[in-house]
């Protein structure tokens, strides 16, 4: 997906099914963003990387451990079921955890970063 800001070409990858809302989320803070899906990686238009973006390191600065843990999850194809499996965390503390009615303590951040393949700090 391409998203267009009004200075740059934010090139972004995103897999999952969440994409459909990361698309409104940005276009409800940022009206005037576009978005293609098609587009010439090969071409001499000004891309920077999502990462250099300040409009997605705002947006980063918003987010909360339990957005990063939703979009994780489900960034991996998994269900709460599955990712208590692969972390041994009840399958009700994930589903607290994600709706931010539960912290996210250090021991436990640290069994969902391992498992979701990230950084720990996204759930401290």
């Amino acid at each position: 997906m391409l998203a267009v800001e009004s200075k740059h070409h934010i090139k972004m990858q995103m897999y999952g099914s969440g994409l459909d809302l990361v698309q409104a989320t940005l276009l409800r803070e940022y009206p005037s963003m576009k978005f293609s899906y098609d587009f010439d990686e090969d071409s001499d238009d000004d891309y920077i990387d999502s990462r250099d973006s300040e409009i997605m390191r705002e947006i980063e600065a918003r987010m909360k451990p339990c957005d990063h843990l939703v979009i994780r999850r489900e960034n991996k194809g998994w269900t709460q079921r599955e990712l208590s499996e692969k972390t041994g965390i009840a399958i009700p503390n994930i589903s607290l955890m994600e709706a931010g009615k539960r912290p996210i303590g250090a021991r436990t951040a640290k069994k969902l970063a391992e498992a979701l393949g990230c950084d720990v700090r996204d759930f401290l």
